[in-house]
This record gives structure tokens, sequence and C-alpha cells, in this order.
């Protein structure tokens, strides 16, 4: 490979010394002459940047002192008469001009340097970001949405957000709401040349429905005699899906109960041509007059759909717009930007001929001062990091003294949902041809052979990935990886295993711990990363094996007010401030350490509290404040909840900076803190995927690789084509119009190929030694299911029996790290006094009458338990069932009207409760219970008037009075619960029978 090749694209696997590459590339440009301060080298994070330049220096400076590395060096840049020591004097006098860093941080240098040939004159540029950011935006946005609400476009806009936020009830409105208007603001300064919602791309208005759906279905029902039937009960069937569809209200999203016949229906008419084939147990055709009607009546009602859709989207687009309005006048013009602002005024150049001859000015000063491009990361470049950056790089790469140099890998492009577009490879190659040099690197100077084996056993499995995940699978390209020869040597080899472990989630970390143990991690001189998919599991990973003794730290974003008992109590404690009247944040505080040392401090009363405490904040600032406050207990905590104090602290300290906070902007500034946490150097660091980008590690154990099908196709909630973007109709809809179809397969790829990446991602991690836990596949689970759990599991051809399904290597591998002195020691508790019980304690099902029954039954009841967890209102949006038996099942049972009336809200003023816990006092006995799902129907006031109590039964009796009669004491139990908590309210129970299909009400 020529390093110093003008323009050179590499693309580098994982572990294949991109870094290095980087940091050669650098050194050789400077050997040769070029100022340091003329390269440009950028990546996505302050630590990789942070490591690129500590890569640069330490290479120089073991060059400049010895001859033999300098010689070593010298070869590989094919520079015979390099002088490292003047190199190194060049670069440590260039430093402060020296720009390796982020992108982020170069467009905010570039913008503050150039802001007014930008155009931006209203005020001093000030980069906006963190709760700073929020604070300011929230203010905005709280303002917009008050009067949205009360204008006649609001309605539109509400069910927009109740639509985009169903299954996510868990957020609070206000960070719902954030979230929502934030996303669509985003398309909105990115795709404003698209047209919202056009009118036209659905042919027709959503009341186009009510007018024309009583004709076309008289016209099939008059041909309903014409048709040859195949069998028994088919007419019958299409009767009740036609009246079922011509039932159907616009906008609700899915269709009102009806046998599998409807579904089928809706396969059939997605050919235009030709009768329909149906099939139901049998195929039959409809055709004639009938079936053209018919295929009518499904086509029109899907286009209504869309046409709601689409007016919805117009309605966003509004409120959108004038937030964004707003986000200019207040806060743009003023000079006060975020990181998106900075990309978008930097790729302005695009849109008109005023921002091309402004950009141009400012390129013309530029081009002089930079001329050698290092691109790192390319494949998580977003379309505005790119044009920001492709003037600039342009003319480097053209003729003259500049060059160029991408590094990147598709197979790690992970970070699409930020605006990473892997697509920008081809592009790149296709924009440079001839004068871009293209090297590969797929040698792996991280992972030994054994791990390397499991990465291409699983990686390099492309046929199962057809198989699997269809055309998506062609977007994978593959290059076996193999170790480099230094790790190929005895010494140095280790472990890759796969394990399937009985149970779910709960189970797989038991055998977590069993299996840090077994390896000795906390007690050998090795580093450990457990893997998993979210931010909330890196918080439960970490406090469970920190409960088993490990040293833990967790990587990512870390919330100080809500993940540690210390940050609540002085989240509460400031939310008491800035409102005395909050008697739960004050009783919070009493109940915590920190109460006995406030009272010993300011006295007995918490007014003389409260007094105190203002009067500290005002004279000193909050922060100091904090840090008196919690001064008594600092000594009795641990270094993890003093960390934690010291996040409050440190925020408060910035707040405090700025000079004239209330108590209750430092009550919100801590209600919304994130702090970045970087690995640290705990024995076992648990962090998401996404986060370990970048990182090795000796040991790498991954016990989530979800199981969910790929992609989960209630996320396809925005679809764009050529020059349009909307909101997305309904599954069914979608499927019956092209434009939505081709959208979404496109989406359906994009998201597959990421997951791909991801798990790429996750095995390529490990050193030494690779574990993965699987939960085993139910009973009923497809064996062409989509997801990643089952590719991992095809790939090593497990059979989902309990155990190890494959290995490589043997754990002895470990013994090549010596024992660090340390043992594992679980914290210290209290030791509480023995229980002293005031009353018998029961399930609320206690009394029920258990007949026998096998695994394969409790697993089956399980599994459609879960199902039904899974279904919120179906009126609203179409269930997302696991593929198989249980979801066969589950939709029939939806498909009986006397059943789906119980999952229709049907604009009522009704709460969902899923999976509900349930403690009372009944008769002196204490009754816990699960409630399967409850309705709670409110009045006009908002009072809980009405109570149903719905609990779904497997059992496979002959008689709905079987299961009244064997569950009534159980079903009795709750009734008297909710009775206790809702006093005014009547009380329904209903046993949902799914072996009957049948639903009892007493």
């Amino acid at each position: 490979m020529n390093i110093l090749a003008k323009n050179l694209l590499i693309l580098a696997s994982a572990g294949s010394g991109k870094t290095f590459q980087l940091g050669n590339r650098v050194i050789g440009l400077v050997a040769k002459g070029v100022p340091p301060e003329k390269i440009v080298a950028l990546t996505f994070t302050r630590k990789a940047a942070g490591e690129f330049a500590d890569s640069v220096l330490t290479k120089l400076a073991d060059a400049a002192s010895d001859e033999k590395t300098a010689a070593r060096l010298r070869e590989e840049l094919e520079i015979p008469d390099a002088d490292f020591q003047e190199a190194l004097e060049k670069v440590v006098r260039a430093l402060p001009r020296f720009t390796l860093g982020t992108m982020d941080s170069f467009f905010a240098k570039v913008v503050r340097g150039f802001q007014y040939e930008l155009g931006l004159t209203g005020g001093k540029f000030d980069l906006l970001e963190g709760p700073r950011a929020v604070a300011m935006t929230d203010e905005i946005l709280a303002a917009i949405l008050g009067e949205t609400l009360e204008e006649s476009g609001g309605d539109d806009f509400l069910h927009s957000f109740r639509r985009a936020t169903i299954g996510k009830e868990e957020l609070g409105v206000m960070d719902g709401l954030r979230g929502f208007v934030r996303s669509w603001q985003s398309l909105y300064r990115t795709s404003r040349a698209a047209e919202w919602g056009p009118a036209d791309l659905a042919g027709v208005r959503f009341d186009d429905w009510e007018k024309q759906k009583h004709t076309l279905a008289a016209k099939v029902e008059r041909g309903l005699d014409g048709i040859d039937y195949t069998r028994k009960g088919q007419r019958e069937a299409l009767e009740k899906a036609v009246s079922a569809l011509t039932g159907h209200t616009i906008g609700s999203g899915s269709l009102n109960g009806a046998t599998g016949m409807l579904g089928n229906l809706m396969v059939a008419a997605e050919s235009r041509d030709g009768p329909l084939v149906v099939k139901y147990y049998k195929e039959f055709l409809i055709g004639g007059p009938a079936g053209e009607a018919l295929r009518d009546l499904v086509a029109l009602a899907a286009r209504c759909e869309l046409a709601a859709a689409l007016h919805r989207t117009r309605a966003v687009r509004e409120v959108v717009s004038v937030y964004d309005a707003l986000c200019e006048k207040q806060l743009r013009q003023r000079g006060l930007l975020g990181f998106e602002d900075v990309k978008i005024l930097m790729g302005e150049w695009v849109l008109n001929e005023d921002s091309r001859l402004r950009r141009e000015a400012v390129d013309f000063r530029l081009d002089s001062r930079h001329e050698h491009w290092l691109l790192d990361e390319f494949q998580d470049t977003s379309r505005a990091d790119w044009l920001g950056l492709l003037p600039l790089v342009d003319e480097a790469a053209g003729a003259g003294d500049g060059s160029m140099f991408v590094v990147g890998d598709r197979k790690q492009a992970i970070y699409a949902w930020r605006g990473g577009e892997v697509g920008l490879f081809d592009e790149v190659m296709a924009r440079y041809g001839g004068d871009l040099e293209i090297e590969p690197m797929a040698e792996s100077w991280r992972s030994c052979p054994e791990v390397l084996a499991l990465v291409n056993q699983v990686c390099g499995d492309t046929a199962t990935m057809r198989e699997l995940f269809g055309d998506a699978a062609a977007m994978w390209q593959w290059q076996q990886h193999v170790s480099a020869a230094p790790l190929a040597v005895p010494h140095k080899h280790g472990e890759a295993r796969v394990e399937v472990v009985e149970g779910k989630w709960e189970e797989r970390l038991e055998r977590l711990g069993g299996l840090l143990d077994e390896l000795g991690v906390g007690t050998r001189g090795m580093t450990c990363g457990v893997l998993v998919r979210s931010n909330a599991k890196v918080r439960e990973v970490a406090d469970v094996l920190r409960a088993k003794g490990f040293d833990v730290i967790e990587e990512g974003r870390r919330e100080p007010s809500k993940d540690n008992p210390v940050g609540i109590t002085l989240n509460h404690l400031l939310k008491w401030l800035a409102n005395p009247a909050d008697a739960f944040s004050r009783e919070v505080v009493a109940m915590s350490p920190l109460g006995p040392a406030l009272a010993a401090g300011y006295g007995d009363y918490w007014q003389q509290v409260w007094e105190g405490l203002l009067g500290i904040a005002s004279e000193s600032g909050f922060s100091r404040m904090v840090g008196q406050v919690v001064e008594s207990c600092w000594a009795d905590w641990s270094d993890f909840d003093r960390r934690r104090a010291g996040d409050v602290m440190t925020a408060l300290a910035s707040l405090d900076a700025q000079g004239g906070a209330t108590p209750q902007e430092a009550a919100e500034w801590i209600e919304r803190l994130e702090v970045s946490q970087s690995p640290g150097v705990a024995a076992v660091q648990v962090m998401t995927i996404h986060k370990s980008k970048g990182l090795g590690f000796d040991v790498v154990v991954l016990p989530e690789i979800p199981n969910d099908s790929i992609p989960s196709a209630q996320y396809f909630d925005v679809a764009e084509g050529r020059g349009w973007i909307t909101q997305t109709p309904p599954k069914w809809a979608r499927d019956l119009i092209p434009e939505l179809r081709d959208a979404e397969a496109e989406w359906s790829a994009n998201q597959r190929y990421e997951a791909f990446c991801m798990l790429y991602v996750a095995l390529t991690r490990s050193k030494r030694g690779l574990y993965v836990l699987l939960e085993p596949p139910s009973s009923s689970q497809d064996a062409d299911k989509p997801s990643l759990a089952n590719w991992l599991a095809r790939s090593v051809g497990s059979n989902g029996q309990p155990g190890t399904i494959w290995q490589n290597g043997a754990a002895g591998w470990v013994e090549g790290f010596a024992l660090s002195g340390k043992t594992k020691a679980v914290a210290g508790r209290p030791v509480l006094a023995a229980a002293i019980p005031r009353r018998e304690r029961m399930t609320a099902g206690g009394e029920k009458q258990i007949t026998s029954i096998s695994m394969a039954g409790l697993g089956y009841g399980t599994e459609v338990h879960e199902a039904f967890e899974k279904i919120g209102w179906v009126d609203e949006a179409p269930p997302v069932l696991p593929v198989g038996d249980v979801e066969k099942r589950v939709t029939e049972l939806l498909g009986v009207s006397d059943l789906r009336r119980f999952f229709e809200r049907g604009g009522r003023p009704v709460e969902l409760l899923r999976e509900q816990p349930v403690d009372a006092v009944i008769d002196g006995k204490w009754l816990s219970g699960v409630m399967d799902r409850v309705h709670l129907h409110r009045d006009a006031d908002g009072v809980v008037s009405r109570v149903e109590i719905i609990d779904f039964k497997t059992d496979p009796v002959e008689e709905i009075s079987e299961l009244v009669e064997r569950y009534s004491a159980q079903m009795g139990a709750y009734r008297e619960m909710m009775r206790q908590t809702c006093p005014a309210a009547s009380v329904e129970c209903v046993l949902l029978s799914t072996h009957l299909a049948r639903a009892e009400v007493f």
C-alpha cells in the first residue's frame, strides 16, 4: 500500500489498524515537507481524535529517539531520508494550529471565524449544547405548542403525535413532544425541497371513502352468488370481510374485526390485473364485476388511508415550520446555533446562488490554509457532514499539491439513525474515479484466530443471510478475516463460545455472572467488556454485576439525577427548594440520610431548612450549597455515590457560572442532566454496542443478541420518495400502494443492513475471549425468522437446546494472564433485624383450582400472554406480534368481533394498563397479583367510572363455565382490589378463553 498516494480510500475492517495508517499518513506528509497546519484530520468523537493525536506524537517521539524504530518507519513510509526529529519539532510547534479533531468542532471553528461571511450577522456566534440548549428550545416549543393546540390544526397534530408515541407511554408528555417535533424539524430543515404530504400522491381525498364505499360494497354483494366457492364457509367469511372493510374508519389505522379472509383479500388485491385469487383454506376465484369492485374497494380504503396520512403530514409541517421560524428568529439569527445548525449552515451552498457565493469566499481563504484532508470513520459521515466538507475536499483532491485520505468500513455503519450514509463510499468512488486509489484491509491486529473463526462463521455465512433477510444480504460485502502473524502464535490463542441459556433474560444475567467468575474476570489482569443494546440495559447489567461483587463502570451517557439513590435525593432536594409545596420531594429527602443532616444543621422545621439552603445558594451558588448538604454523609458513601454527587455539583457549578439562576432553573438543569462517561479502568466495562466501536477487550460477553424480527414495521413512520415526504398509513395500506411499498422495501433493507453491522461490531471487539449467550427459540418460532439471534444460531448449527452449541479454543487461555491480586468483594450492606410478619401474604390466584398441566402447556400459555401484552388499541395501531403459531392464533382471536371489542378504544376516554402488578389488604390478608389487562373508563371530569379487568386463559376446557368456576376466586380478589382503588367505579371481570375463542363477562 502506498500510504502517501495523493488520493487514497482505505476500506479497513475491524481491528485492521486504521489508526496506524492515519498516523503514518500524517507523519509521512510532515516528513515530506508539508507544514502540519495545512493538514486536517477529522473523526467523530473527541476520544477518537485524542487517541489519533496521541498516536501521531508517540510514534514520532519513538522514531526520533530510537534509530531502529526510525528505520522501520522510514521503510513503511518509503521515505529513506525522513528526519523524524525535525518532523516532531514541526508538529509540536504547530499544535495550536494543527487541526486534529471532530467534524463538529471543525465546522464550529469555521463558523466562529467566518460567521459574517456565512450570513450570521445578528449576534456573536455561540454554540448551544447540553442542558442549556434543551432549556432554550423547550421555551420555544412550549409556547408554539400552546398556540397550536388551540387552533384548528391542533387535532391533526395531536393525532400524529399520538400515533408516533404508541408504545412509548413511559415517556413524559414533554419528552415525547420534544422528540417528536425535533425529529420532524430535522427532516424539515434537510428536506425543504421535498413536498410534504402532497395531496395528489393518494389520488383521492380521505372523505371519498364514506362517499364511495357503500356503492362498491353493493356491487360485490350482488356478485356473491356467481362465485365458484371451493369450500364450505368461504362465502360467509367473504361477507364478513366485506362488512368489516366497509365498517372501517379512515385514520383509525387497523381494520375492524374479520377472519383471516380479509388479510388474504389484501394480499390478492396487490395484483391489479386479472381475477382475484383468494385463499381461504382453499383457493377460489372472484372474477367479473364483483372481483373488480372488491379490488377497487380495497384500493380505495388504502388510498384514503394514505390521503389521511398526507393530511396529517401537512398539519405537522405547519407546526414544525412555525417552530423552526421561531428558532431562527430567537436563536439562530442571534448567533445561537447547535451542532446540527452549524452543519446545515456549512452545507447551504447547494441551495441557492447567494449561499454558494458566500461559501466560495470562505473556501478561498480556507483552501490556502488546509490542503491535505484525512477523514476517519467515513461510514458514519452524514449527508450534511459531506456537503459541508465537499468544496474543500474537491479542491484538495484536484490538480495541485493537495491530497485526500478517506478511511472507513461499510460493515461498521451503525449510525444511520443519526444520519450516517454508507452509500457515500460509492459516491466518493464515482466522483473521483481513476484519481482515487482503493485499498482493502482485512487482516486483524486485534482478534486472535479463535475469535475470528466465529466472526467468519457468522458474518461470512451469506447463504443464511440471504435465506433470512432476502435482498438486504446483497448489500453485505464480505472478505474472510485473518489474524495478523503476531496474534496467530500459541500464547496469543483464545476462545470463542456460543451458549444457549435456558430461561429468559434473568437466567442469562445469572449465567453472565457465573461465566465471568469462571474466566477469572476481576482477579486477573485482563479487560472485559459486556455489550448490550440500550443505556437502560447498561444500568441493569451493571447493577447486577456490582451486586455480585464485580468492579464495574458503565460506558455511555449516564443520568446522575435518575440512576442512583444519591442523585435522586439531590434531584428531589432541588425540586423541593423550587416548590416548597412539593410534599413528595420533601418526604424523599426526609427519608434519606440527608434528612437527619439537614435537621442537625438547620433545625427541625422545614421552613428553616428551606430558608437556610436558599440563603447559601444566593450567596455562594447551588453547587456549593449541595456540597455543604452532602458533606456530613460523604465519608460513609461509596466511590460510586461520590462520583454521582460530584456529577450534580459539577453541573450546578456550570449553571452558577452563568449567573442569576433560580431554584426552578437549577431543578430543571439537574433533571435533564446527562453526562458522557468513558470506560475507565474497572475490571468489567458495561456499555452499548454503539459506544464500544473502536474499542477492544481481552474478554467480550454478549448476553443480549435480539431475537426480534428485523425490521419491525411499526417503526416505519416516515416515507420518502422522489420529491415527496409523508407520514405512513398502516401496514396493510402500504402494501397496496406501490410508491409506499417501494419506499418501505428500501427502508427495510437499510434497517437490516444496519443490524448486520451491529452484530459485526459486537463480535469484533474481542481480542482473546468471545462469549455469546442466546435465549432458546420459542416452540412456535418460524425457522426463517429474520432476527440476529436466529442468524447467529443458524450459522453455528444450533438446534436450540440449552448448552454450548459452538466452541473454538479452550477456556485455559486465561491462564496466560497473571493474577491481579484483587479479589471480588460484595459491598457491605447494613444487617437488618429479622422481619416481623404483620399479615399473611398470598397471591390473588391463591384460591383458584389448579389442574395438572404440561411444561409445554405452560410455555404456550406464557407465549400467548406475551403476545397479548404487545397489543394496545387495535383500532389505533396494528399490533406487532411474534411470528409463529401464537401470532396466528392471536390474530384469529382478534378477528372474532365479540373478542376484538375488548381491544378497541373507539375514541373513548379509556386508559389501558397491561400486566399491571397489584397489591391490597383484604380481610387482613396481603394479596398480590398481576392483572393481564385493565381498562379504566373515565367520565367527563376525568374520574374513573368503570373498570374492566380482562384475564387471558389458555386452559383447554370444553365450556366457558369451567373457567368461571376455576378462576372465580382469583377474579373476585381482583374485583375487590379495584373497588378499593376506584371506590366510585363499577367493576367488570372478563375471562377470555383463547381455546374456545369466547369471553365471559361477570
